[in-house]
């Protein structure tokens, strides 16, 4: 990680100067966290610098392609934010990787917006791009408080946003209890859709004609439909299906990630406790 993104996720309040001088003064720190090239890493794992740099370059020009692709989801009726997230947000993605999406949908429009995605994705020939979370404008608190959730929020990539995803972080102020120390990368919010005045003129058509009950009778119907075909496609996946949220994850990796990072996180403690008991126990 480099010396900012250790500041941003840290779990503790710390300043990019702070941060420095404890990286380089503490003897038994040092003796575990190396640094090469502007990132530092734990010792003995140094090739992670080269595979960052190959990852980081390949998700860049990932992201240039993805921002192309997505241009269309500007017609997408009741879409209020469409934001990158996982390896690819996270500029870790390999070559082949699937593009991850975290919806806002407008107020009760949450399964129409669900629907037209769907078919853009299907009729467009995007097989890889994914819808793993939609919530509405009325319900953006996300209940699960932890730290997967924190990264995945602040770590994402807003690149179609109608003020959505400022309202979604202020919904969730849990996030910097976490990370205290966060600050918004000012290279990563240039990622962007391009506007397109033609896509815009179609999803406000779409919006006109289904903002009645028109478009309830629409709600409802696919709100029906698509939770049943949802269940029959993959009954054993991590599904959460409501009113205005829908949460799809064919494996739940939540709880394994936590429980690896918590058992990593143990291990460089213990090493660096006892880096610690021997700097200072006394000599002959």
């Amino acid at each position: 990680m480099t010396l900012e993104e250790i500041v941003r996720f840290a779990q503790v309040k710390i300043t990019p100067e702070q941060a420095a001088e404890r990286l380089k003064k503490g003897k038994s720190l040092a003796e575990i966290v190396n640094e090469q090239g502007g990132y530092y890493f734990v010792g003995g794992r140094e090739g992670n610098c080269g595979l960052r740099q190959e990852r980081e370059a390949e998700s860049r020009k990932q992201l240039k392609i993805a921002l192309k692709r997505l241009i269309p989801i500007q017609g997408i009726p009741f879409l209020r934010m469409a934001a990158i997230t996982g390896a690819l947000a996270a500029f870790n993605s390999p070559a082949g990787d699937d593009i991850d999406l975290l919806i806002i949908t407008s107020r009760s429009r949450t399964w129409t917006t669900y629907l037209f995605l769907r078919l853009w994705r299907r009729f467009g020939h995007n097989p890889d791009i994914c819808f793993n979370i939609f919530l509405t404008e009325g319900d953006l608190v996300f209940r699960n408080e932890n730290l997967f959730f924190a990264r995945e929020i602040l770590g994402s990539l807003p690149v179609f946003n109608n003020g959505a995803f400022e309202d979604f972080v202020g919904a969730n102020p849990w996030v910097f209890d976490i990370f205290p120390s966060f600050f918004a990368d000012p290279v990563r919010q240039e990622y962007k859709l391009p506007l397109s005045p033609r896509w815009r003129r179609r999803q406000r058509r779409l919006e006109f004609l289904l903002a009645g009950p028109l478009g309830d009778l629409l709600e409802l119907l696919a709100r029906k439909a698509q939770s049943r075909i949802l269940i029959n496609a993959a009954p054993d996946a991590a599904m959460n299906a409501r009113r205005n949220r829908i949460k799809l994850h064919k494996h739940d990796n939540r709880s394994p990630i936590l429980d690896r990072y918590e058992q990593r996180c143990q291990e460089v403690i213990g090493r660096y406790r006892e880096n610690a008991k021997l700097e200072t126990k006394p000599t002959d």
